[in-house]
């Protein structure tokens, strides 16, 4: 059995600070700055194919919420961390060996909204929506990449886009799917000279939603 962390309170600082940032989503869009970039970014988003073989099984951990009725495989040496009571549907982030948990940089955050009662809302509705939230609310923030994955078993939409904090450019892959009366919201936080060497990793814990 995982142990099960709260968030720390640098974690959760960051969070704070990420969610002020827009409103996307019906919830703003976790990044670690407020300064938009226009660079290009090389990198696409994950691709989330979802497969794994028995090997990546031996080096992957398991996380399970009961509470939401989900759970995530995640590579050994990545932290998970459950969150406390909030107000913008954050359940759990996930951070990358060797990151700080009073100021992590390299990070996948996990979110869930519950969409309204009654309305069967396809993915496309979904995304639509949210594409139009995060140009209404980041009009100067240019997504410079959306593509069509699959996380887990089910469709799912990404977008990537560039932010700059302090002089450091982040990348930043928001994924999504919708499950019954629920959608799952995955962010992929990292400074964009180390995008590649955790994308695997992230590719493995969106690609494992049960």
């Amino acid at each position: 059995m995982v142990m099960k962390r709260k968030l720390s309170l640098g974690l959760r600082t960051v969070l704070v600070q990420i969610l002020l940032l827009s409103a996307v989503f019906a919830q703003p869009c976790p990044a670690p700055a407020s300064n938009a970039s226009q660079q290009n970014v090389d990198q696409v988003p994950v691709n989330t194919s979802g497969a794994l073989g028995l090997f990546d099984l031996k080096e992957m951990q398991l996380y399970e919420n009961v509470q939401n009725g989900f759970s995530l495989s995640y590579p050994a040496g990545w932290i998970a961390q459950e969150a406390g009571p909030n107000d913008q549907g954050i359940v759990v982030g996930f951070l990358a060996p060797g990151e700080d948990v009073n100021a992590p940089s390299i990070y996948v955050v996990v979110q869930i909204e519950k969409l309204p009662a009654g309305q069967k809302l396809t993915l496309q509705q979904y995304t639509q929506s949210a594409l139009n939230n995060f140009k209404t609310s980041q009009p100067n923030l240019a997504i410079q990449n959306e593509t069509e994955i699959s996380i887990g078993d089910s469709p799912g939409n990404a977008i990537a886009y560039n932010l700059s904090s302090s002089g450091v450019e982040y990348d930043v892959v928001n994924a999504w799917t919708v499950k019954g009366d629920k959608a799952f919201i995955f962010t992929y936080n990292t400074p964009s000279d180390r995008y590649d060497e955790f994308a695997g990793d992230v590719d493995k814990i969106i690609g494992s939603l049960k």
